[in-house]
């Protein structure tokens, strides 16, 4: 992680999509890669998803990878033997020990029964794995040098922007641009409504969907009970199934209170970024349907101010959904 100055003050929910540059990196870094008898020759696959995000004032390699490699070796008659060795997850949260592979010959038919072949299949199981396992870890330093710059700009941009609007300064938008912002916070609205200090907050929904393998129950419990909410949040939390509790997530960052509970089916709770005006909550609704072996996961935001919505989005893809993918839950395929 790497911080920001002291002065300035960014919500964590802000990121960006950083996949097609992992790609190349893992090109480039595992191609090549070798043994005294197999090198990597290709990266074939790169599968997943991969994101530098902003977490308050730290930025945060976020990324889920399956990455298949083609490695090859020669024979002592000269014949070429291919295979594929594939990390089956490659994840920000895993130490060098923890990388699993599957190796298999392209051919398998031909060489499976080649003890010479064998002995190649195991060296590249082995040592150009272990030559892999610390490419990985190096990954997210590289990623931060090099798109961390990116994420910082914004975020004093933002930031920037925000003491000229509070010291009155500000730049009134004219003619067509100022048509086209009006048109646009109206459509992109569904609904307005008063905060604490008077102004009215234009405001969308936002819905998302996964499904997870765990019961209504146990997924349940992972989303209400604070003590187990940080596993996946990675952030200390306060929040109980109580109607009328506190409901503080993500390191204080999300705050609200509960306002109904049907477990394991369903809660609800006001729901506050710290980006979003001044008193003002959304509400949301969290639904639970058990499967015959999964759990369907509905969250429905209300009340997201205008504006507000691409980023909040991505929080809740980024932070709910895809948090509780990398502690093992997965998803139905």
């Amino acid at each position: 992680m790497s911080g920001l100055s002291s002065g300035l003050k960014n919500w964590h929910w802000r990121s960006k999509n950083t996949q097609p540059w992992a790609v190349q990196w893992f090109k480039k870094n595992l191609g090549g890669l070798s043994t005294p008898k197999t090198r990597v020759v290709d990266v074939r696959d790169i599968d997943g998803d991969c994101d530098l995000g902003m977490r308050k004032s730290k930025l945060v390699t976020i990324y889920d990878l399956k990455i298949t490699s083609i490695w090859e070796g020669t024979l002592s008659d000269g014949t070429v033997v291919r295979g594929l060795l594939t990390a089956i997850e490659v994840s920000h949260d895993m130490d060098e020990s923890e990388y699993q592979f599957e190796n298999t010959f392209e051919d398998p038919a031909t060489y499976s029964s080649n003890a010479e072949a064998q002995a190649l299949k195991q060296e590249a199981s082995k040592q150009l794995a272990d030559l892999m396992r610390s490419k990985f870890q190096e990954m997210p330093k590289a990623m931060i040098a090099e798109h961390g710059k990116d994420l910082l700009a914004e975020a004093e941009n933002d930031s920037n922007a925000a003491s000229a609007n509070a010291s009155g300064a500000s730049t009134p938008a004219t003619g067509g641009a100022a048509k086209a912002t009006a048109t646009a916070s109206a459509s992109s609205a569904s609904s307005a409504s008063k905060g604490p200090t008077g102004k009215r907050v234009s405001t969308a929904r936002i819905t998302r969907q996964e499904d997870f393998m765990i019961s209504a129950a146990d997924l349940f419990d992972l989303l209400t009970n604070d003590a187990k909410v940080p596993s996946w949040s990675r952030n200390k939390a306060t929040i109980k199934p109580e109607e009328g509790a506190d409901a503080s997530l993500f390191g204080g960052n999300i705050t609200g209170k509960i306002l109904s509970v049907s477990p394991p089916d369903f809660f609800s709770q006001t729901w506050r970024a710290p980006t979003w005006p001044e008193g003002h909550y959304g509400t949301l609704k969290v639904s639970l349907e058990q499967g015959s072996g999964s759990t369907k996961l509905s969250l429905e935001l209300e009340g997201v101010p205008v504006g507000k919505e691409e980023e909040t989005e991505k929080g809740l893809e980024i932070y709910y959904i895809r948090s509780l993918k990398q502690i093992g839950l997965g998803t139905i395929l």
